[in-house]
């Protein structure tokens, strides 16, 4: 069911979310509340965490987000927030 699953950020993403100015912060919340309105959201990639686990990796604006459903516990774990670097 929508909106029935709580966003955890990992310390690491949580720490760079605080400096990020308005707009940039707005940008990420939108994403962000998406997530735990719709828990089977996919990225535009995948990778491995360090246990192994397949994580959705999605770009956002300037940012790129990694994150996993945990549904047994009706999660949504940010490990990531990086701003994308600059070519």
């Amino acid at each position: 069911m929508p909106g029935d699953y709580t966003l955890f950020l990992q310390l690491d993403a949580a720490t760079f979310y605080r400096t990020l100015r308005s707009p940039e912060k707005a940008t990420v919340e939108a994403y962000f509340n998406q997530l735990e309105n719709f828990h089977n959201l996919k990225g535009e990639a995948t990778e491995r965490d360090l246990i192994g686990r397949v994580v959705q990796v999605k770009f956002v604006g300037k940012f790129k987000i990694v994150f996993w459903a945990d549904h047994a516990v009706k999660e949504i774990k940010v490990l990531k927030l990086e701003r994308l670097s600059r070519r």
